[in-house]
């Protein structure tokens, strides 16, 4: 990204997102590519990744995966659609820090892939009406494309290491200190009073 003009943190995404999949050949449609944007906009917020609603500290992915059987249909939903997006999230934004683990990135990314490909069946026979099949379909099929699309978004946006960007995101959610929001606009996001919108509730 070239410039540094202050934008918000979906504008800025956005920017990232065409770029990297520009740059990588990788081609998803316009409802994909906001989904991901989206995606990153809400994994600033802290919460996301710790949401009580749905994730026990206690609890892996596999177990979450394996226990969401139990849960009605849009119980299960939404924990496939969380399992998708946190592994998406980090084995492409943070997949270097997967170098310190015993279990492989592959094994949570494949994990992901199989998270959405069960929600696409879910939303494909309209059991779940959310629509979205084309972005839960190319979720699943190009994950591992998406997950280089994260990376190339992580390691070349701006003057800072962009999980750098979000860590000093999500410090400022919590404490609006002005010395981060210096930095923020420095690096060309204009840090908003609420957290990014999610385009699922």
């Amino acid at each position: 990204m070239t410039s540094l003009e202050p934008t918000g943190i979906m504008e800025y995404f956005k920017e990232a997102v065409e770029d990297a999949t520009e740059r990588l050949k990788v081609e998803i449609s316009d409802n994909t590519e906001f989904y991901v944007v989206d995606l990153l906009s809400r994994y600033t917020n802290i919460n996301t990744l710790t949401s009580t609603e749905l994730v026990s500290e206690e609890k892996t992915f596999a177990q979450l995966f394996m226990e969401s059987y139990e849960l009605k249909t849009e119980g299960r939903a939404r924990i496939l659609k969380y399992i998708g997006d946190t592994t998406l999230f980090l084995t492409g934004f943070f997949s270097d820090s997967f170098q310190r683990c015993l279990v492989d990135v592959d094994y949570y990314a494949s994990l992901g892939q199989i998270s959405y490909r069960n929600l696409l069946d879910l939303v494909a026979v309209r059991v779940v009406r959310w629509g979205l099949e084309e972005v839960f379909d190319e979720l699943s099929g190009k994950f591992f494309q998406l997950m280089d699309v994260l990376a190339e978004v992580s390691e070349s946006s701006g003057p800072r290491h962009a999980a750098d960007l979000l860590r000093i995101y999500e410090r400022w959610l919590r404490t609006r200190s002005q010395r981060d929001e210096k930095l923020l606009r420095k690096m060309g996001i204009i840090p908003t009073e609420t957290s990014p919108p999610s385009i699922l509730h």
